[in-house]
Protein backbone atom coordinates (compact mmCIF):
# COMPACT_ATOMS: atom_id res chain seq x y z
CA UNK A 1 0.00 0.00 0.00
CA UNK A 2 1.41 3.04 -1.08
CA UNK A 3 2.08 6.03 1.70
CA UNK A 4 -1.00 8.40 0.15
CA UNK A 5 -3.32 5.96 0.09
CA UNK A 6 -2.17 4.94 4.12
CA UNK A 7 -2.96 8.40 5.24
CA UNK A 8 -6.16 8.18 3.34
CA UNK A 9 -7.19 4.97 4.39
CA UNK A 10 -5.77 5.14 8.16
CA UNK A 11 -8.18 6.84 10.66
CA UNK A 12 -5.20 7.00 13.35
CA UNK A 13 -2.98 8.63 10.96
CA UNK A 14 -5.34 10.97 9.43
CA UNK A 15 -6.51 12.44 12.67
CA UNK A 16 -3.63 12.12 15.38
CA UNK A 17 -0.67 13.24 12.90
CA UNK A 18 -1.65 14.57 9.15
CA UNK A 19 -4.22 17.01 11.09
CA UNK A 20 -1.93 18.57 14.03
CA UNK A 21 0.76 18.61 10.98
CA UNK A 22 -1.36 20.88 8.45
CA UNK A 23 -2.75 22.89 11.46
CA UNK A 24 0.40 23.60 12.50
CA UNK A 25 1.62 24.84 9.04
CA UNK A 26 -1.82 26.86 8.49
CA UNK A 27 -0.11 29.89 8.80
CA UNK A 28 2.17 29.20 5.33
CA UNK A 29 -1.15 29.01 3.70
CA UNK A 30 -1.84 32.67 4.97
CA UNK A 31 1.78 33.63 4.63
CA UNK A 32 1.26 32.68 0.95
CA UNK A 33 -1.49 35.20 0.49
CA UNK A 34 0.19 37.73 2.35
CA UNK A 35 2.83 38.37 -0.55
CA UNK A 36 0.34 37.11 -3.05
CA UNK A 37 -3.35 38.02 -2.18
CA UNK A 38 -4.61 36.60 -5.39
CA UNK A 39 -4.04 33.36 -3.86
CA UNK A 40 -7.02 34.03 -1.63
CA UNK A 41 -9.61 32.61 -4.04
CA UNK A 42 -7.89 29.27 -4.64
CA UNK A 43 -6.95 28.08 -1.11
CA UNK A 44 -8.70 24.54 -1.35
CA UNK A 45 -6.10 24.32 -4.55
CA UNK A 46 -3.53 25.30 -2.83
CA UNK A 47 -4.15 22.99 0.04
CA UNK A 48 -4.97 20.15 -2.04
CA UNK A 49 -1.66 20.59 -4.33
CA UNK A 50 0.18 20.46 -0.89
CA UNK A 51 -1.01 17.25 0.07
CA UNK A 52 -0.69 15.44 -3.35
CA UNK A 53 2.89 16.71 -3.94
CA UNK A 54 4.20 14.33 -1.03
CA UNK A 55 4.42 17.02 2.07
CA UNK A 56 1.81 15.53 3.40
CA UNK A 57 3.55 12.55 4.17
CA UNK A 58 6.81 13.96 5.27
CA UNK A 59 4.61 16.65 7.46
CA UNK A 60 2.82 13.18 9.27
CA UNK A 61 6.24 11.58 9.75
CA UNK A 62 7.37 14.79 11.74
CA UNK A 63 4.38 14.71 13.66
CA UNK A 64 4.81 11.31 14.72
CA UNK A 65 8.65 11.57 15.42
CA UNK A 66 7.88 14.90 17.26
CA UNK A 67 4.88 13.39 19.18
CA UNK A 68 6.19 10.41 20.28
CA UNK A 69 9.53 12.15 22.18
CA UNK A 70 7.42 14.27 23.57
CA UNK A 71 5.42 11.47 24.92
CA UNK A 72 8.57 10.01 26.85
CA UNK A 73 9.48 13.57 28.82
CA UNK A 74 5.32 13.73 29.24
CA UNK A 75 5.37 9.86 30.90
CA UNK A 76 8.51 11.86 33.32
CA UNK A 77 6.83 14.55 33.99
CA UNK A 78 3.40 12.76 34.89
CA UNK A 79 4.96 9.87 37.18
CA UNK A 80 4.44 7.94 34.80
CA UNK A 81 2.00 6.05 31.98
CA UNK A 82 -1.72 7.25 32.84
CA UNK A 83 -2.37 3.78 32.26
CA UNK A 84 0.07 2.31 34.09
CA UNK A 85 0.21 4.67 37.33
CA UNK A 86 -3.21 4.26 37.52
CA UNK A 87 -2.97 0.96 38.61
CA UNK A 88 -0.90 2.46 41.42
CA UNK A 89 -2.18 1.58 44.58
CA UNK A 90 -1.15 5.20 45.54
CA UNK A 91 -3.20 6.91 42.61
CA UNK A 92 -6.45 8.24 43.20
CA UNK A 93 -7.65 8.59 39.63
CA UNK A 94 -10.15 5.35 40.18
CA UNK A 95 -12.30 4.69 42.38
CA UNK A 96 -10.68 1.35 44.85
CA UNK A 97 -13.22 -1.16 43.68
CA UNK A 98 -13.04 -0.46 40.25
CA UNK A 99 -9.74 -0.12 40.20
CA UNK A 100 -9.37 -3.69 42.64
CA UNK A 101 -11.70 -5.26 39.63
CA UNK A 102 -9.04 -4.20 36.82
CA UNK A 103 -5.97 -5.36 39.02
CA UNK A 104 -8.12 -9.10 39.69
CA UNK A 105 -8.97 -9.70 36.18
CA UNK A 106 -5.14 -9.00 34.82
CA UNK A 107 -3.61 -11.13 37.10
CA UNK A 108 -5.91 -13.75 36.29
CA UNK A 109 -5.79 -13.18 32.35
CA UNK A 110 -2.18 -12.40 31.40
CA UNK A 111 0.18 -15.07 31.70
CA UNK A 112 2.98 -14.90 34.27
CA UNK A 113 2.02 -11.98 35.71
CA UNK A 114 1.91 -10.84 39.86
CA UNK A 115 0.76 -7.58 40.33
CA UNK A 116 1.91 -6.24 43.27
CA UNK A 117 0.30 -6.01 46.51
CA UNK A 118 0.20 -2.51 48.82
CA UNK A 119 2.67 -3.25 50.90
CA UNK A 120 4.91 -4.48 47.77
CA UNK A 121 4.85 -1.63 45.69
CA UNK A 122 5.22 0.93 49.04
CA UNK A 123 8.51 -1.61 49.10
CA UNK A 124 10.03 -1.55 45.72
CA UNK A 125 7.76 1.16 43.56
CA UNK A 126 9.90 0.68 40.34
CA UNK A 127 9.49 -3.37 40.60
CA UNK A 128 5.45 -3.01 41.33
CA UNK A 129 5.48 -0.31 37.82
CA UNK A 130 7.20 -2.86 35.71
CA UNK A 131 4.32 -4.97 36.48
CA UNK A 132 1.64 -2.78 36.23
CA UNK A 133 3.20 -1.45 32.52
CA UNK A 134 3.55 -5.03 31.75
CA UNK A 135 -0.54 -5.58 32.41
CA UNK A 136 -1.08 -2.33 30.20
CA UNK A 137 1.02 -3.83 27.12
CA UNK A 138 -1.12 -6.79 27.30
CA UNK A 139 -4.18 -4.99 27.63
CA UNK A 140 -3.16 -2.69 24.48
CA UNK A 141 -2.31 -6.02 22.21
CA UNK A 142 -5.52 -7.30 23.22
CA UNK A 143 -7.70 -4.04 22.25
CA UNK A 144 -6.54 -3.48 18.67
CA UNK A 145 -9.60 -4.24 16.70
CA UNK A 146 -11.34 -1.02 15.93
CA UNK A 147 -14.70 -2.95 15.59
CA UNK A 148 -15.06 -4.00 18.97
CA UNK A 149 -13.11 -1.00 20.72
CA UNK A 150 -13.91 1.98 18.40
CA UNK A 151 -14.57 3.97 21.62
CA UNK A 152 -10.88 3.44 22.82
CA UNK A 153 -9.98 3.96 19.22
CA UNK A 154 -11.06 7.16 19.30
CA UNK A 155 -10.09 8.44 23.03
CA UNK A 156 -6.54 7.25 21.66
CA UNK A 157 -6.90 9.11 18.46
CA UNK A 158 -7.89 12.27 20.92
CA UNK A 159 -4.67 11.65 23.02
CA UNK A 160 -2.54 11.70 20.05
CA UNK A 161 -3.89 14.86 18.11
CA UNK A 162 -3.46 16.72 21.00
CA UNK A 163 0.20 15.15 21.74
CA UNK A 164 1.65 15.60 18.51
CA UNK A 165 0.15 19.20 18.13
CA UNK A 166 2.22 20.43 21.05
CA UNK A 167 4.73 18.41 19.84
CA UNK A 168 4.61 20.72 16.87
CA UNK A 169 3.72 23.72 18.88
CA UNK A 170 7.50 25.51 18.42
CA UNK A 171 7.69 25.06 14.43
CA UNK A 172 4.04 26.42 14.75
CA UNK A 173 5.20 29.25 16.29
CA UNK A 174 8.19 29.56 14.48
CA UNK A 175 5.85 30.03 11.53
CA UNK A 176 3.51 32.77 13.20
CA UNK A 177 6.93 34.72 13.91
CA UNK A 178 7.48 34.63 10.02
CA UNK A 179 4.19 35.51 9.17
CA UNK A 180 3.79 38.49 11.53
CA UNK A 181 7.01 39.78 10.02
CA UNK A 182 5.34 39.92 6.39
CA UNK A 183 2.17 41.16 8.42
CA UNK A 184 4.09 44.10 9.47
CA UNK A 185 6.43 44.47 6.40
CA UNK A 186 2.96 45.02 4.52
CA UNK A 187 1.65 47.39 6.45
CA UNK A 188 4.87 49.54 6.73
CA UNK A 189 5.40 49.17 3.05
CA UNK A 190 1.39 49.92 2.73
CA UNK A 191 1.47 53.33 4.77
CA UNK A 192 -0.08 56.21 4.12
CA UNK A 193 0.43 58.21 6.91
CA UNK A 194 -2.81 57.53 8.58
CA UNK A 195 -3.93 53.92 9.72
CA UNK A 196 -8.02 53.99 8.30
CA UNK A 197 -6.02 54.70 4.28
CA UNK A 198 -3.64 52.01 4.67
CA UNK A 199 -5.91 49.80 5.85
CA UNK A 200 -8.23 50.49 2.94
CA UNK A 201 -5.41 49.87 1.08
CA UNK A 202 -5.12 46.35 2.13
CA UNK A 203 -7.20 43.97 0.54
CA UNK A 204 -9.97 41.77 1.86
CA UNK A 205 -7.76 38.64 1.40
CA UNK A 206 -4.23 39.89 3.36
CA UNK A 207 -7.05 41.05 5.91
CA UNK A 208 -8.05 37.04 5.99
CA UNK A 209 -4.62 36.14 6.03
CA UNK A 210 -3.22 38.30 8.82
CA UNK A 211 -6.40 36.82 11.07
CA UNK A 212 -5.79 33.51 10.41
CA UNK A 213 -2.07 34.25 11.14
CA UNK A 214 -3.00 35.88 15.00
CA UNK A 215 -5.56 33.87 16.10
CA UNK A 216 -3.48 31.05 15.30
CA UNK A 217 -0.32 32.01 17.46
CA UNK A 218 -3.01 32.71 20.14
CA UNK A 219 -4.70 29.57 20.19
CA UNK A 220 -1.31 27.72 20.34
CA UNK A 221 0.09 30.36 23.05
CA UNK A 222 -2.90 30.02 25.41
CA UNK A 223 -4.60 26.64 24.59
CA UNK A 224 -2.02 24.12 23.54
CA UNK A 225 -0.38 22.94 26.60
CA UNK A 226 0.57 19.86 28.94
CA UNK A 227 -2.64 19.85 30.88
CA UNK A 228 -4.59 19.97 27.31
CA UNK A 229 -2.82 17.01 26.68
CA UNK A 230 -3.24 15.01 29.96
CA UNK A 231 -7.08 15.34 29.81
CA UNK A 232 -6.84 13.40 26.87
CA UNK A 233 -4.32 11.01 28.00
CA UNK A 234 -6.50 9.83 31.32
CA UNK A 235 -9.50 9.63 29.68
CA UNK A 236 -7.82 7.18 27.29
CA UNK A 237 -6.42 5.38 29.99
CA UNK A 238 -9.79 4.78 31.87
CA UNK A 239 -11.09 3.81 28.88
CA UNK A 240 -8.19 1.15 28.13
CA UNK A 241 -8.46 -0.15 31.75
CA UNK A 242 -12.30 -0.35 31.15
CA UNK A 243 -11.70 -2.47 28.53
CA UNK A 244 -11.05 -4.94 30.86
CA UNK A 245 -14.81 -5.79 32.11
CA UNK A 246 -15.21 -5.99 27.67
CA UNK A 247 -12.77 -8.73 27.76
CA UNK A 248 -13.43 -10.73 30.76
CA UNK A 249 -16.85 -11.16 29.45
CA UNK A 250 -15.42 -11.96 26.34
CA UNK A 251 -13.34 -15.07 28.48
CA UNK A 252 -16.38 -16.33 29.83
CA UNK A 253 -17.19 -20.03 28.73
Amino acid sequence: MSERLRLALDQYDRKARLGPALLSGLPLVASGVLLVPELGATWGLVGAAVVYSGCATLLTQMSRDLGRALEERLYCLWDGKPSMAMLRYRDSRLPELTKDRYRSFLSSAVPGLVLASRVEEEANPELADAGYDSASSWLLEQTRDPNKFGLLLAENMNFGFRRNLLALKPIALGIDVVAVVLIIGMVVASWTGEIESTVSALSLEWSAGAVVVVGHALVFLGYIRVDWVRRAADTYARRLLGSCDALEKSMLP
